[in-house]
């Protein structure tokens, strides 16, 4: 077969490090199972000096306190701020006090000029948690994850980074911040914004809730609605066989068993003079009651 005529079979997904992404973990193609947590941040400047000594001591106890490695992330995205400013202007019209709307407004000042000098940075901050199959022995040394056991590979990550994660919850709340594992929806979210950056902000994946089963994405395929005010038909049976409205003297046609007979033409043509002889009766009837009469009904 020549080379132009074989079949290329490509995809982005080869040239990526991810295998897949199921129950919250991540899994490598090298058979490492990777954990990510997200963590909130303090403000270390506006502390005061007792607040950063014991910041800074619980910190320290927290890298004493380790005896795994970890990963410490920090994305920083340039921020849109539309919406945010958007809300400060609907506060400002809806306040009714006029202290508050002008401290609203100076406030909203702020943010312009500190827009037009500074570039503002959204920054988001990780901690990642890695289990390695080395760490079961020379048991758990297998092959590449495409041809091992995805479920096993997750419980044997579920029981060694389980006690991992409460850990660092714990001590990173003695520091004031709030962790967190990532979802499996939350870390789609997160490799398709690091995949596909946007110039600001965080992309989100508009999904519904079944498609994040697996972390390829399926194309959509649109389906056909109904035209408005017009309901789709209800037949119980094939739409050929659909019932065939009938006409005014449907009693005298013949049923299924021919138990009647139709009407001939000539029983027709009777009908319809009969029919306007009477109407013609009636028509004279009414146009021989003269205006005298009609008066005196009146006067009567």
């Amino acid at each position: 077969m020549a080379p132009s005529a074989q079949k290329i079979k490509a995809s982005t997904q080869e040239h990526l490090d991810i295998e897949d992404i199921t129950e919250d973990f991540v899994i490598l193609k090298t058979g490492w199972v990777a954990m990510v947590l997200s963590t909130t941040a303090v403000n270390f400047d506006i502390l005061s000096e007792a607040e950063q000594d014991a910041t800074i001591y619980a910190y320290g106890a927290l890298l004493n306190s380790l005896t795994f490695p970890i990963q410490i992330l920090i994305r920083s995205k340039r921020a849109d701020i539309t919406a945010y400013y958007q809300h400060l202007v609907e506060a400002e019209r809806n306040q009714q006090n006029p202290d508050l709307k002008r401290q609203i407004q100076k406030y909203m000042d702020f943010i312009q000029s500190t827009v037009q000098q500074k570039t503002i940075l959204d920054k988001r901050f990780y901690l990642i948690l890695s289990f390695s199959p080395i760490e079961l022995g020379l048991t758990g040394i297998k092959k590449p994850a495409k041809t091992s056991n995805k479920e096993q590979q997750v419980q044997d990550a579920k029981v060694a980074l389980a006690p991992k994660r409460e850990h660092l919850i714990k001590q990173t709340a003695r520091l004031g911040l709030t962790t967190k594992q990532l979802t499996t929806k939350e870390l789609i979210e997160l490799f398709y914004d690091i995949y596909n950056p946007a110039p600001t902000g965080t992309q989100r994946v508009i999904l519904d809730s079944a498609s994040y089963t697996t972390p390829m994405v399926e194309p959509a395929v649109e389906v056909p609605s109904p035209a408005p005010n017009q309901p789709p038909p209800t037949y119980t049976q094939e739409p050929s066989q659909a019932p065939i409205p009938q006409p005014a003297y449907a009693d005298s046609l013949p049923n299924i068993n021919g138990q009647q007979s139709a009407p001939s033409q000539m029983e027709a043509l009777e009908n319809l003079k009969a029919a306007t002889a009477k109407a013609a009766q009636s028509i004279r009837g009414e146009q021989q009651i003269s205006p005298n009469q009609t008066n005196q009904t009146i006067q009567q």
